[in-house]
């Protein structure tokens, strides 16, 4: 609340039936920090560590108003620091956690708050905190071990092209005018680099721009319907990318639901939920299918079995935990079997990746080492003939 000084603030309080303990002053934001604040990533570390210690604290019989204030003064990401601010004074002016939540769509995703909402309702929100916390945490574990997996090859390739290009345009033009000031008539490899320098010399910005036209269409495509449809069918058709992306989304998808129905959220609104948290348009159309099957009070593995993009695996274990009572079991079990499989599918993709950058770049060095090297031999046979 906002007053000219802490003593007409206390009255002010004191007149709407307030019992004032402690006023503290809240110190103003400059322009800077307010202007870079939406750019303030909040990180899965982040989530897990409010999940966990939000828990932790309601389960010790501190109430959620409270533990929101604590935890707020603890925070160091600034931005994750006023959201949670924002969230403590909507409960105290009377929302609910999950209605209060749900206004920060950038921190909290639907499945948070759908999940939320749910422990509110059971009132068993500490249960579903810890839920949540192991959620993010394996989730942050997976990205984790793809990033590691691709980041070796990455650095490698960049550096790589780095170094191509500056021998390219500063070493061989050098190299060039001694030859052709020596009358050495240059080889192939030398003239296919050499006519890539002018042209990089000539049209570098031409390139730049034509670079920036294509992710620009790229990513304009992606985003409309069909352009997303058509380039996530072709990302699950690559060899073992696509399987690993298969993999990756199936442990996701089964992991988000089981948290859904153990929670306690309604059938048909933990797949809603799961259909807006796949990110792969085919997967999520499967999705919709599986929700219109439930609504019309039919299975749910029936319209993955004939989707045909789910292996039968998964659609097994779903049909035997419909039919048993215990699916949130059953698919927490086919969670784990393909987050193992997901590890293995990142360690071949490594295993492949790694040989196949070092063969490019090789061949791009030995064409570049042919390209000065066999014109010194002409040179010199040219002098020794003379």
């Amino acid at each position: 609340m906002e007053a000219a000084s802490s003593e007409m603030l206390a009255d002010k309080l004191s007149h709407l039936g307030y019992f004032v303990t402690s006023i503290s002053e809240q110190k103003t934001s400059t322009f800077l920090d307010d202007l870079f604040l939406p750019f303030i990533r909040i990180k899965t570390e982040d989530m897990v560590m409010f999940a966990t210690q939000l828990a932790t604290m309601i389960g010790a019989g501190i109430s959620l108003p409270n533990s929101l204030k604590i935890l707020s003064d603890q925070i160091e990401n600034r931005r994750f620091k006023k959201m949670i601010d924002e969230i403590h004074l909507d409960i105290r002016g009377g929302s609910t956690f999950s209605d209060a939540l749900k206004k920060h769509p950038d921190a909290f995703a639907p499945f948070f708050v759908n999940m939320i909402k749910a422990g509110e309702t059971a009132g068993n929100l500490e249960e579903v905190l810890h839920q949540l916390a192991t959620f993010a945490e394996k989730e942050s574990e997976m990205k984790q071990k793809l990033l590691t997996a691709l980041f070796y090859p990455i650095i490698l390739l960049v550096v790589g092209v780095i170094v191509i290009v500056f021998v390219i345009t500063s070493v061989l033009p050098a190299f060039v005018k001694i030859f052709t000031d020596a009358n050495v008539p240059l080889p192939l490899p030398t003239l296919i680099l050499y006519t890539v320098n002018i042209l990089i010399r000539k049209y570098w910005l031409h390139a730049i721009i034509a670079i920036a036209a294509m992710i620009f269409g790229f990513n304009y495509y992606n985003k409309t319907p069909n352009g997303k449809a058509v380039i996530d069918k072709i990302k699950i058709s690559i060899p073992v990318w696509g399987d690993l992306i298969r993999k990756v989304t199936i442990a996701r998808m089964c992991r988000t639901l089981a948290a859904l129905v153990s929670a306690g959220v309604p059938m048909l609104q933990s797949l809603e939920t799961l259909r807006d948290t796949i990110d792969n348009v085919v997967l999520s159309r499967v999705i919709r299918k599986v929700y219109d099957s439930v609504s019309k009070g039919e299975t749910i593995s029936e319209p993955m079995r004939l989707s045909g993009e789910f292996p039968p695996m998964p659609i097994q274990m779903i049909a035997i935990g419909e039919e048993t009572g215990a699916l949130d079991t059953l698919l927490n079990k086919v969670a784990d079997f393909y987050e193992i499989a997901s590890d293995y599918s990142i360690k071949r993709l490594t295993a492949l990746i790694e040989p196949i950058f070092l063969v490019i770049i090789g061949g791009m060095v030995g064409l570049i080492f042919a390209s000065i090297i066999l014109p010194i031999f002409r040179m010199v046979t040219t002098l020794h003939r003379g």
